[in-house]
């Protein structure tokens, strides 16, 4: 067996001694630009599953335009900042939280996040060259150091010049367990199982004590926090009359929903006393079922707004989808909330520390937003507020970076204004070529709905947010490192992180003023949100700029239609005016063999060393990378398997090619030789459009087919033909072939290469320092491609016929009758015969095909086809003696059936390459013995080697 691992240690060997990648930058300096951008992978240390399809595929398309003699920017870059390293760091040190990481020192731990990222991406750059990927890793970005955070500054600066930064207290997703806000980009939805409480707030009555407001949350925690309730003005409510268990009460609720909550959940009866549209019951004052406990919190809110506790309207947030139609509102716990709350001068409420920990609010203070929900729930039970607790499943955001769930938080940060950039951005797909359209569908869906995204975040481990603040209300936005030398006589640290570029002090313009740097770090996605420009240094180098922008290829899961995609467009957009990329390829996720995402808590991750120490990383790319565009993959061990033995198909196709003896030319070309012709001509030019349009996913299934084909159609139906008839139309075909499938197993395809050049098939030093074949149109016949699929749908037929008679293909037959709906030509009329083991074929017309054999042996027959069986049996007896084709052998067969191989014994001869043969036993010794049967007769052959 091939030890493809073995065979790829060898070729990453020879690659590096030889300098190839290095010799094939400097083949393609003069040639054409073409920009890839990588999209960086965060420092992890160890190569994922996902990360190996990722890296492959990019890999795949840069080989072909080197190959195309394109000069091929491709500069390796890593994402680093944020909370993955600082959670891994705070475990490794034993630091439970952000003041245990203040007590440690920022300094100390910033260093350990930095030595982590680049240690792990060392690690993350050999493993990348150990599965065949060729990038700048030398010169991988690395967000990290001075020149990447002066770069990105520039954003920040651009916004500010454009008037798009601007601090507010908003509501933001809020991670307690990182104790920071977070970005919509940066959550996880997942479906779970949570308890949500249907409740009763006493209106303020002097006429009926027992009236009551009907509401339905799945946040109990908020409750506390609630400051009015919302109704829909054009929504039809009632006044019921509810039978409950304490006796008859009066309840509000949207006439929808009526009868399927109290009736249909609570099993109450009920009688509508009033119906009414939902703007009647705008301004109606209730009693916060907490009152008695936070009396004066609930009063100080309400001299601060007279609608506290009443009920406002909203017809965008409110309907009658599930619920009782009316809607708890916390202004300080929701957008929508607050929203609706600032258009009622209602303000937001919000006593959450950054662990997510309840302050100042009496008993409830020291508990944790979210998971002391229960705990809330028990508390409105003990007020009579609790009407019923139901469990509902629904999606909720989860912190994408340590998997809790989140919460909504009142927090002021700095904002970076989008919304109006929507339809500029959107305008940029009319020039972008995406692969598949159904990813540009997912990205403009998600640009469509872009808010305005808070760029600042409460952490240690990331770009220093550029933003200096006086007291005096003045602000210093500094653009770069240059410019921040030029404001300051402090010195410029080593290091721009925290907390060294908090020494830095810029006197303030308008109050003179020494004004430090606000405290926060940017918006970790601002980092990979620069790469465009930042991959290609600016603005240090604005000639790479001019050469290069934008990128003409950006290669990622398709996930990232909503975070990186859309992310580098707002950024260049607000930079320069202009999109940064030409061209997507999205691809799918990878799924176990049941179909359910890979994660680490289900436990069915595959690593891909897994794959590589079994088979090859070869065959884990040819397998994987030929997934059809933005879908996703159930990994399948069966579907590797199958891509092992075609691998072994076109070593094969090698090995017999080496076998043939080398010739000119011959002056006419058969008709088999015409057909793989036009195979390869007519393959390069549609796997050269393929790659062209980035349909990079389609090129493996064509390339496949063709080296398959040679094999299964062109190498079968010539094996009786001359060498000089073959030799020269096979290496054309091989080895054009290898040039292309070089972009999908680059070391294999290396390998045999390298098996040729020993050989002087081939000249050039390596398989990847050649130039992309080029199609020949003249030699590209369709028809003549149609008609052998016809021969070889008519040969497949006759096979099964065949085997339905049990007569093995090496017994001739005397004929067979072929009807088909058009004629076939003289030349394909032979391939039928010879592939069909046939004397002769009668050809006629009908709309199907159909075939029929002559299935009687004759004589003749039957002695034409022991002697084939005999040849099978001694051809697979030399190479079971290791002989080649070019050995002679002397030869002794004794057989049952001698009688019928008398009169075939030279054709036997020629093909066994025996010099001589007996058909007699004689007393001579021989190396090589083999015995057996054939059709129940028995024989046996001794050889030696001449």
């Amino acid at each position: 067996m091939i030890d493809f691992k073995k065979i790829e240690e060898e070729i990453l060997d020879f690659w590096k001694k030889n300098k190839i990648y290095e010799k094939s930058v400097s083949k393609n300096k003069k040639g054409e630009k073409f920009y890839f951008l990588q999209g960086p992978p965060f420092t992890s240390g160890r190569l994922h599953i996902g990360h190996a399809w990722n890296n492959n595929l990019k890999d795949i398309a840069l080989r072909f335009f080197r190959l195309r003699g394109r000069n091929v920017w491709d500069r390796a870059g890593y994402d680093m900042h944020g909370l993955p390293t600082e959670n891994k760091v705070q475990k490794e040190l034993g630091l439970k939280d952000k003041k245990a990481i203040e007590n440690f020192g920022i300094g100390k731990f910033n260093q350990k996040c930095k030595e982590f990222s680049k240690n792990n991406a060392n690690l993350m750059n050999e493993d990348l060259k150990r599965i065949g990927i060729w990038m700048d890793f030398d010169n991988a970005y690395l967000p990290v150091e001075n020149d990447f955070m002066s770069n990105e500054w520039l954003l920040i600066k651009k916004a500010h010049e454009q008037n798009r930064l601007y601090k507010g207290k908003k509501i933001m997703y809020w991670c307690g367990e990182c104790e920071t806000s977070l970005a919509k980009h940066e959550l996880e939805y997942e479906n779970v199982k949570d308890n949500s409480i249907f409740l009763k707030f006493k209106i303020k009555s002097k006429k009926n004590k027992d009236e009551y407001l009907c509401l339905w949350t799945t946040t109990p925690w908020t409750i506390k926090y609630n400051l009015a309730i919302m109704v829909n003005p054009e929504l039809d409510y009632i006044k019921a009359e509810v039978q409950t268990k304490n006796g008859k009460e009066i309840w509000i609720v949207a006439r929808a929903l009526a009868g399927v909550f109290i009736s249909g959940l609570l099993n109450y009866k009920f009688k509508i006393l009033k119906e009414f549209k939902g703007k009647k019951l705008e301004g109606i004052e209730y009693e916060h079922p907490f009152y008695s406990k936070l009396r004066d919190i609930y009063d100080q809110l309400k001299k601060n707004s007279k609608k506290v506790h009443t009920i406002i309207l909203s017809k965008d947030y409110v309907d009658t989808t599930a619920g009782t139609g009316l809607v708890h509102c916390a202004p300080g716990c929701g957008p929508e909330d607050y929203e609706v709350g600032k258009e009622n001068g209602i303000g937001t409420f919000n006593t959450l520390d950054e662990k997510g920990i309840i302050l100042d609010m009496g008993e409830f203070s020291g508990l944790k937003a979210k998971t002391d929900d229960p705990k809330f729930t028990e508390s409105l039970k003990d007020v009579g507020s609790l009407i019923i607790e139901t469990l509902i499943e629904h999606e909720y955001p989860y912190c994408w970076r340590c998997h809790k769930p989140v919460i909504f938080r009142a927090t002021e940060q700095w904002f970076m204004k989008t919304e109006d950039l929507v339809k500029k951005v959107l305008s940029y797909n009319k020039k972008i070529n995406w692969v598949p359209k159904k990813v540009q569908n997912s990205y403009e869906a998600w640009v469509s709905n872009l808010k305005d995204n808070g760029i600042t975040r409460q952490r240690y481990w990331g770009t220093p947010a550029p933003i200096w603040e006086c007291e005096c209300g003045h602000i210093e936005i500094i653009g770069s490192v240059k410019e921040l030398k030029s404001k300051t006589k402090d010195n410029i640290p080593k290091d721009l992180h925290k907390p060294w570029i908090d020494e830095i002090k810029i006197e303030c313009k308008k109050c003179k003023r020494k004004i430090k740097r606000i405290p926060d770090i940017l918006d970790v996605w601002l980092d990979s949100g620069t790469a465009s420009w930042n991959c290609i240094y600016y603005p240090q180098r604005k000639d790479l700029f001019k050469k290069l922008f934008p990128a003409d290829l950006i290669i990622e899961a398709s996930e990232q239609a909503r975070l990186w995609f859309s992310m580098l467009q707002i950024c260049s957009t607000i930079a320069f005016e202009k999109s940064c990329f030409n061209g997507v390829f999205g691809h799918g996720m990878i799924l176990d063999f049941q179909g359910t995402k890979m994660s680490k808590s289900l436990g069915n991750i595959i690593s891909p060393y897994k794959v590589i120490d079994k088979y090859s990383s070869e065959i884990l790319r040819y397998y994987i990378c030929e997934t059809k565009a933005g879908e996703n993959i159930n990994f399948n061990w069966e579907d590797i398997n199958q891509k092992q033995r075609n691998l072994l198909v076109l070593l094969n196709i090698g090995n017999y090619l080496t076998q043939l003896k080398p010739n000119k030319k011959p002056k006419k070309r058969g008709i088999e030789e015409r057909y793989v012709l036009s195979r390869l001509h007519s393959s390069i030019k549609k796997v050269t459009n393929l790659f062209e349009t980035y349909n990079f996913d389609k090129t493996i299934t064509e390339l496949e087919k063709l080296f398959l084909d040679v094999s299964r159609v062109y190498i079968k139906i010539v094996r009786d033909k001359e060498d000089k008839e073959v030799y020269e139309v096979l290496k054309e075909v091989y080895i054009n072939c290898l040039k292309m499938f070089s972009t999908i197993c680059p070391m294999i395809t290396e390998h045999i290469w390298q098996e040729l050049r020993k050989k002087k098939i081939v000249k050039e030093e390596s398989i990847h320092l050649c130039d992309w074949p080029k199609s020949d149109l003249k030699k590209v016949n369709k028809k003549l491609e149609g008609d052998v699929q016809i021969v070889l749908d008519i040969i497949e037929r006759g096979l099964a016929v065949r085997d339905s008679y049990g007569i093995g293909l090496k017994w001739p037959l005397a004929l067979a009758e072929v009807k088909c709906k058009e004629p076939i030509k003289k030349e394909l009329q032979g391939i039928i015969v010879r592939q069909l083991n046939v004397k002769k074929i009668r050809v006629g017309m009908a709309d199907n095909i159909s075939i029929k054999l002559d299935t009687k042996l004759t004589s003749k027959l039957e002695a034409e086809g022991f002697s084939r069986e005999i040849i099978r049996k001694i051809q697979a007896a030399r190479k079971n003696a290791e002989l080649v084709k070019t050995d002679l052998i002397e030869l002794e067969i004794s057989t049952e059936f001698n009688d019928k191989l008398r009169t075939n014994i030279n054709q036997i001869k020629e093909k066994v390459g025996a010099r001589f043969i007996s058909l007699e036993k004689s007393k001579e010794k021989f190396s090589y013995i083999e015995e057996g049967k054939i059709k129940e007769k028995s024989f046996k052959i001794k050889f030696n080697k001449v």
